[in-house]
C-alpha cells in the first residue's frame, strides 16, 4: 500500500459506511414493508439507460429515509452494484461536514478495483493537499479521471451505485449547497457511469435546488416520501409484528394487545416511523410490563393537539419516557441533576472526542457507574454501546441516539418545555467540571517527571491518571468556545488563578508531550489541539475575562502567549511522538 493511499485512509470517515461498526444495528425496513418503494428505487438504480442519474428522496423527520437507504444499500451490496455510500450524522464530527465525503467515496471505489486503488493513491501522493481543494476538483481527480482510465472490460464490471443519506445532517447549509452543486457539475454534467441515490429532509438547500429555477429542477428522479407514499399500512404491519414477537418471547398464550391498540399507535404515528419505532422499543423493555407501558402510551395520546403541532405526539412520547426515567433515577437516594447529566453526555458526544462514558462520569465528578442509572430507563431513545476505537485496539462505551429527532426535541424549549436545559447551563456544568478536575491535581503531580526516563514517566503518567488531565483540558476548550463564551468565563473565574496555573503547567510540560495519542482522540496530541482551538477562538474570551476579572485576565494573557510559543516549537504536532520541549 502506497503513501498516497495511506494519506487517503486518514482523510476517510469509516463511520459513514453503510456497514460501519459505528452504525451498529442501523434502522432498516421491516420485512414486507415499503415493498413498492424499494422496488421503484431499485429499478431506477439498475436502469443504466434512464435519463436521470440522480434520485433525490425527501421526507420529514422520522419518515424512514435512513431505513430505506440502509435497506437499499444492503440490497445493492448483495447484487454487487454498490460502489460507495456515505451516511451523514450530525453528532459525529467525522461525518457531519463535507470534508471527508469525497475521500470516503474514493476509498470505497478503490476497494472495488486494484487499478483504481493504485491510480487514486498516486493522485494523492502527487498532490497531498487535494483534500483542501474544491469538491469538484476532488471528484474529478479522485473518482472520474481514474474511472475513465479503466480498460473497457473492467469499467463494465465496476459497481456503479452511490448512496448518500442525511444531507440535512451536514451541519452547514453552504456545505449542503456545495455538495449538491458539485454532484451536478461533475457526476451529472459529465454523464458518468454512476447512479446516485440521495436522501434528505427538505431543508432549504435541497428545497431550492429541486424547485423550479433550481439547478437540479427537472433533471433528477424525485421521491417525496411524506407526500407521495402513505406509510400507514407498513407502520401497522411493523407494530403488529413486533407486538406479537414480544408475546412470543414471553411465552404468553393469548394476545396481550388488541387491534384497536395497534390502530391507535398507527394513527398517532401519522406516517412517522420514528414514533412507532420508539413505542416498540419502550414497550419491549425486558425489565418492564409491556401491557402497562402500552396503556401508559395510549393514555398519554388522548390529550394531544396534533392539529397545531406536527410533532405533538412524538414530543409527548419523548416527554413521557424522559419524565418516567428522571423520576426513577431521582427517587434513588434523592439523586439530583438527571437531565443536566444526560445533556452533558450528549454534548460531549457531539464534539470530536471519543471519550468512554465511564470516563465522562469521572470527569464530571460523578460516582462510578452513574451513566448506568441515567440510561437504564432510556433504552427506547438511546443506548451505550461498546465500540473498538480505530487503530488502538481498545474498546470504549459510547452513547448512540436512535434518532436525531430526540436531539431536536431536547434543543427546542417550545417542544421540551420544563425538560429543556439551556445550552449555557450545560456548557458551564461541563467546563466547570473539567477545570475542577484539573485543579484537583497538585502542581507537583503535573510538573514532576522531567528527569525520569520515558518508561518511568509513562508509568507515572498512568499511576496518577494524567490521562484525565488530557481529557479535561481538551474537552474544556472543545465545548466552551464559541459561542458559549459567557459560560466558560464563569467556570474559569470560579477556579481562579490556581486552576489556570495548573492548566498552564499541563499544557507546556516538557515531557508529557511524548506520550502517544490517547485512545479517545485519533491521530493527534491533545495539548496541540487545545492551543490550536485557543488561537482560533479565544479572542472574545480573553476580552471578557479582562472585563470581569482584570487580574485573572493579565495572567491568562501571559500564559496564552507562552502556549502559542510552545506550539510553534513542536516538531511533529500531529504524530504520535513529539520531542521534549523546554520553554
Amino acid at each position: 500500500m502506497g503513501i498516497g493511499w495511506e494519506i487517503l485512509l486518514k482523510a476517510t470517515s469509516t463511520n459513514a459506511l453503510h456497514n460501519s461498526l459505528a452504525r451498529f444495528d442501523p434502522p432498516k425496513c421491516d420485512e414486507n414493508t415499503r415493498v413498492e418503494l424499494i422496488h421503484e428505487i431499485g429499478t431506477w438504480i439498475e436502469d443504466r439507460v434512464a435519463p436521470t442519474q440522480l434520485l433525490c428522496m425527501t421526507g420529514a423527520a422520522g419518515s424512514g429515509k435512513s431505513a430505506l437507504q440502509q435497506t437499499v444499500a444492503e440490497g445493492c451490496a448483495k447484487k454487487g452494484i454498490l460502489s460507495a455510500s456515505f451516511f451523514f450524522n450530525t453528532g459525529d464530527n467525522t461525518r457531519n461536514n463535507i470534508s471527508t465525503i469525497i475521500p470516503t467515496l474514493a476509498y470505497q471505489l478503490g476497494q472495488k478495483s486494484a487499478a483504481l486503488r493504485q491510480m487514486i493513491g498516486t493522485t494523492v501522493e502527487d498532490d497531498s493537499l487535494i483534500f483542501n481543494q474544491s469538491l469538484e476538483t476532488q471528484i474529478e481527480k479522485l473518482i472520474l479521471v481514474p474511472v475513465a482510465r479503466l480498460p473497457p472490460h473492467e469499467l463494465a464490471s465496476l459497481p456503479y451505485a452511490i448512496l448518500i443519506d442525511g444531507l440535512d445532517e451536514c451541519n452547514k447549509e453552504r456545505d449542503q449547497r456545495a455538495l449538491l452543486r458539485a454532484i451536478h457539475e461533475t457526476f451529472l454534467n459529465q454523464q458518468s457511469i454512476f447512479r446516485i441515490f440521495l436522501a434528505s429532509r427538505p431543508e432549504l438547500a435541497i428545497f431550492d435546488a429541486l424547485e423550479p429555477g433550481g439547478h437540479l429542477y427537472g433533471i433528477v428522479h424525485p421521491i417525496r416520501l411524506s407526500d407521495d407514499w402513505d406509510a400507514t399500512a407498513d407502520i401497522r404491519l411493523t407494530v403488529r409484528r413486533n407486538f406479537m414477537e414480544i408475546g412470543l418471547r414471553r411465552r404468553w398464550k393469548h394476545s396481550w394487545f388488541t387491534e384497536e391498540d395497534v390502530e391507535a399507535i398507527v394513527a398517532a404515528a401519522s406516517g412517522q416511523y420514528v414514533y412507532a419505532a420508539t413505542v416498540i422499543r419502550y414497550v419491549s423493555e425486558p425489565r418492564r410490563s409491556p401491557p402497562e407501558r402500552l396503556r401508559t402510551i395510549l393514555a398519554s395520546q388522548s390529550g394531544s393537539d396534533r392539529g397545531t403541532k406536527p410533532f405533538a405526539l412524538l414530543d409527548l412520547l419523548y416527554t413521557l419516557v424522559l419524565t418516567n426515567a428522571r423520576e426513577g433515577y431521582e427517587a434513588i437516594d434523592n439523586r439530583p441533576d438527571f437531565l443536566l447529566i444526560l445533556r452533558a453526555y450528549l454534548t460531549i458526544n457531539a464534539v470530536n472526542i471519543k471519550l468512554c462514558i465511564s470516563r465522562q462520569d469521572k470527569l464530571l465528578g460523578l460516582e462510578e457507574g452513574t451513566y448506568e442509572g441515567i440510561l437504564c430507563d432510556l433504552r427506547s431513545l438511546l443506548i451505550a454501546l461498546p465500540t473498538e476505537h480505530h487503530g488502538s485496539g481498545s474498546t470504549i462505551m459510547q452513547i448512540k441516539v436512535y434518532h436525531k429527532s430526540f436531539l431536536d426535541f431536547l434543543d427546542a424549549p417550545e417542544r421540551a418545555g420544563s425538560l429543556h436545559i439551556p445550552t449555557p447551563r450545560i456548557v458551564e456544568y461541563i467546563t466547570g467540571s473539567c477545570l475542577r478536575s484539573i485543579d484537583h491535581y497538585s502542581l507537583e503531580d503535573i510538573e514532576s517527571g522531567v528527569n525520569l526516563s520515558d518508561a518511568e514517566f509513562e508509568l507515572r503518567y498512568r499511576e496518577l491518571d494524567m490521562g484525565l488531565l488530557d481529557c479535561a483540558g481538551l474537552l474544556w476548550i472543545a465545548v466552551g468556545l464559541p459561542p458559549q463564551t459567557e459560560a466558560i468565563v464563569t467556570s474559569l473565574i470560579d477556579v481562579g488563578t490556581s486552576g489556570l496555573e495548573k492548566l498552564h503547567a499541563w499544557l507546556i510540560h516538557p515531557v508529557v508531550h511524548w506520550i502517544r495519542s490517547p485512545a479517545w482522540i485519533e491521530n493527534s496530541n491533545p495539548r496541540y489541539e487545545f492551543v490550536e482551538r485557543w488561537e482560533k477562538n479565544a479572542g472574545p474570551l480573553q476580552t471578557l475575562i479582562k472585563d470581569r476579572s482584570p487580574e485573572l485576565g493579565m495572567v491568562l494573557d501571559k500564559y496564552a502567549n507562552e502556549w502559542v510559543a510552545w506550539k510553534a516549537a513542536l516538531i511533529d504536532p500531529k504524530g504520535c511522538k513529539v520531542r521534549r520541549v523546554k520553554m
